[in-house]
C-alpha cells in the first residue's frame, strides 16, 4: 500500500508593492489644479483684453480728451487683471503641465495680432488725414506698443513658441504704410511736411519690431530662461520632497 505524499503548507503568492502614491479621495489633485488655473487665467485675460479693446475704441471714437477721465485708473485695473491672468496661466502651463492651455494661448496670440493689425491700419489712416495733435500722436504710439507688449507676453507663456510667423503681417503693413507716406507727401499738394516726423516715427518703430521678430536673434531668451529656471527649481524641490 502506497503512502500518500506529505502535503506542504499553503503559501500565498507574492504581491507586488504599489510604488505609486495613493490618491486622496480618488482625486487627481495636479490635474484638478491644472484645469482650475487654466479657467481662472483665461477669464482674467479675456476680461483684460476686452476692456482694453473698449478703451481703445473710446479713444479713437470719442476723442482723447473725453477718454482722459480716469484713464490712469482704467489702465491700472486692466494691467492688474492681465498680469494676474498671465501669472496664473504661467503656473498652469509650467507648474501643473497643462497641455491644452498652450493651444488656447496660441489662438489668443493670433487674435491679438489681428487686433494690432487693425489698430495699425487705423493709425495709418489717422496719419494720412493729418488731423491729430502731439497728445493724440503719442497716445496712438503707446496703444500700438501696448498691443505688441500683450503679444510678447502671450508668446512667453508657451514654451518653444515662435514669433516669426507673427512678424509677416506687421512687415506687410509697414510696407503699406511706406506706400501711403510716399503717396501723401509726393502725389498730394496739401500735405503738412512737419507731420512727416510722426509718420516716420511710427514706421521706424513698427519696421524695427517686425524685423527683430523675423530675425529671431534671441532678445527675449534671457527672460524666457529666467522663467524656465524659476519653474525648474520649483519642480526639483517638489521631486526631492517626494523622494523623501
Amino acid at each position: 500500500m502506497a503512502i500518500p505524499p506529505k502535503q506542504l503548507p499553503h503559501v500565498p503568492p507574492f504581491k507586488e508593492r504599489n510604488t505609486q502614491p495613493p490618491r486622496k479621495n480618488g482625486l487627481d489633485t495636479r490635474g484638478m489644479l491644472s484645469v482650475v488655473t487654466m479657467w481662472v487665467s483665461l477669464a482674467a485675460l479675456s476680461v483684460a483684453m476686452l476692456g482694453a479693446a473698449k478703451l481703445v475704441v473710446a479713444i479713437f471714437d470719442d476723442g482723447l480728451k473725453n477718454s482722459l477721465d480716469g484713464l490712469f485708473v482704467k489702465v491700472l485695473v486692466l494691467g492688474l487683471a492681465f498680469f494676474f491672468g498671465w501669472g496664473v496661466g504661467l503656473t498652469s502651463i509650467r507648474s501643473f503641465g497643462n497641455l491644452v492651455y498652450p493651444m488656447v494661448i496660441n489662438i489668443y496670440a493670433w487674435a491679438c495680432l489681428i487686433a494690432v493689425s487693425v489698430l495699425y491700419l487705423k493709425i495709418i489712416q489717422k496719419l494720412f488725414m493729418q488731423q491729430y495733435d502731439m497728445l493724440r500722436f503719442w497716445s496712438y504710439l503707446i496703444i500700438l506698443l501696448g498691443g505688441l507688449f500683450v503679444l510678447i507676453c502671450l508668446h512667453l507663456l508657451v514654451e518653444n513658441h515662435d514669433l516669426r510667423p507673427f512678424a509677416i503681417p506687421l512687415l506687410l503693413l509697414s510696407v503699406l504704410q511706406l506706400f501711403v507716406i510716399v503717396y501723401r507727401y509726393v502725389f498730394t499738394s496739401d500735405a503738412n511736411g512737419w507731420m512727416l516726423v510722426g509718420d516716420f516715427t511710427i514706421f521706424l518703430v513698427m519696421i524695427s519690431i517686425s524685423a527683430l521678430m523675423l530675425m529671431h536673434i534671441g532678445i527675449l531668451s534671457p527672460l524666457r530662461e529666467q522663467i524656465d529656471s524659476i519653474f525648474a527649481n520649483k519642480e526639483n524641490s517638489v521631486n526631492e520632497k517626494n523622494s523623501e
